[in-house]
């Protein structure tokens, strides 16, 4: 998982859960020299050499790591029920109000 680059909360949008990858890889148990040397030849460079460094403008760095699914969900309900002040609608003061359409005003005396 990568921790804090999930969806957004919900009723708090500036709170991100994390983000989890599932990954299935099957290898073969082995590989001739004759069939590496062809998978070789169809596949682009190895990914293994960089070409941009972590200091580089634009790079983000994000560790990934092992997080329970269930335990992130329960350690994240308490951000779900706070913070919906995002969603709150903000009230207008544009146009009169009460009834008969005017505001109510002191009276003069």
């Amino acid at each position: 998982a990568v921790k804090g680059e999930g969806m957004p909360t919900y009723k708090n949008p500036f709170i991100h859960g994390n983000l989890f990858l599932t990954l299935t890889i099957e290898f073969p148990e082995s590989l001739a020299p004759e069939a590496q040397m062809a998978i070789r030849s169809l596949l682009p460079p190895p990914l293994n050499t960089p070409t941009f460094k972590e200091d580089d403008a634009g790079v983000e760095v994000h560790a990934v790591t092992d997080i329970d699914p269930v335990q992130s969900f329960q350690a994240n309900k308490v951000n779900m029920t706070s913070g919906g002040e995002a969603y709150d609608e903000e009230e207008e003061d544009s146009g009169p109000r009460g009834p008969g359409g005017g505001g109510v005003q002191c009276q003069q005396q």
